[in-house]
């Protein structure tokens, strides 16, 4: 139960209703007068928190750092609103348990306790040592959770939001190597080529003078030596080519998109409907 907290603990933080919605801001705390633990707080209800009700701590249980009780909003809104701020009377304190009661609180009832008790009444706010029924001053140095004075004619509020700024880095993408490699390659070439042939021709003597005087006809024999040409081939290394490689820088656009939060200010009713002013 939120009563097991200790008092402080409670002041600041949220009452959420039976379906987790926020009902309010805790103001302050009551202690019950006889076993000196909470039984109700006193939550910041209406516009700008202006309305204080009380709420009973029976059937509460912890939210995280907020307390949910077993009522919803409009009930703990539409409660007798009382003046938290200076003494309860009785019949105020009796309006406020009548009210839960008929809302389903058993612990706000009227009636009388085990033992033939009377109820327990609102005691002494957390902070303060005062009188049983006396409203005490909430928080340390026996100030209260807010301030008591005028209310204010304007407020203002902060709005911040995220600023994106996107820059660059620069890291290694990977290497390049200029390499030459030795590749074969088959050519195919028309040489022209020379070589001899003999070519016979007759002709009559008609000049009787160059006629052989030899007496006796013989054999004879010449000998001709003939020559031809054949593809021989030599190779020389010779530049034919120079590669230069530079490094350049080339620009290029990427879309970067994410999240980025921003506030957002509306004014809303007691209800938490937007307001039309």
């Amino acid at each position: 139960m939120a009563r097991d907290r200790a008092p402080g603990d409670l002041i600041g933080h949220h009452v959420l209703d039976e379906e987790g919605h926020n009902v309010g801001k805790i103001k302050q705390v009551y202690l019950d007068d006889e076993t000196n633990e909470p039984s109700w707080v006193s939550v910041e209800t209406g516009l700008f928190g202006r309305n204080e009700t009380l709420v009973p701590l029976q059937g509460s249980r912890p939210k995280e750092e907020d307390i949910q009780v077993p009522f919803d909003k409009s009930t703990v809104k539409d409660a007798p609103n009382i003046d938290a701020d200076r003494h309860i009377s009785p019949e105020e304190e009796r309006l406020v348990r009548e009210y839960y009661a008929r809302h389903g609180s058993a612990d706000a009832s009227g009636g009388e306790r085990a033992g033939g008790a009377p109820p327990a009444g609102m005691g002494d706010r957390a902070g303060t040592a005062g009188a049983a029924g006396t409203a005490g001053v909430a928080g340390a140095a026996g100030t209260a959770a807010g301030t008591g004075g005028p209310e204010a004619d304007d407020i203002s509020m902060v709005r911040s939001e995220e600023r994106v700024d996107i820059g660059v880095e620069r890291r290694e993408a990977g290497h390049a190597r200029l390499h030459k490699y030795v590749e074969t390659e088959q050519y195919d070439e028309t040489v022209p080529l020379h070589h001899d042939e003999l070519q016979m021709e007759r002709r009559p003597v008609t000049d009787e003078t160059r006629a052989d005087d030899a007496g006796d006809m013989h054999e004879e024999e010449q000998t001709f030596t003939l020559y031809e040409e054949r593809p021989v081939v030599s190779k020389e290394r010779v530049p034919v080519e120079e590669v230069h490689v530079r490094k350049r820088d080339v620009t290029r656009e990427e879309h970067v998109q994410g999240e980025r939060r921003r506030e957002r200010i509306e004014l809303e009713d007691e209800d938490g409907e937007p307001s039309g002013s």
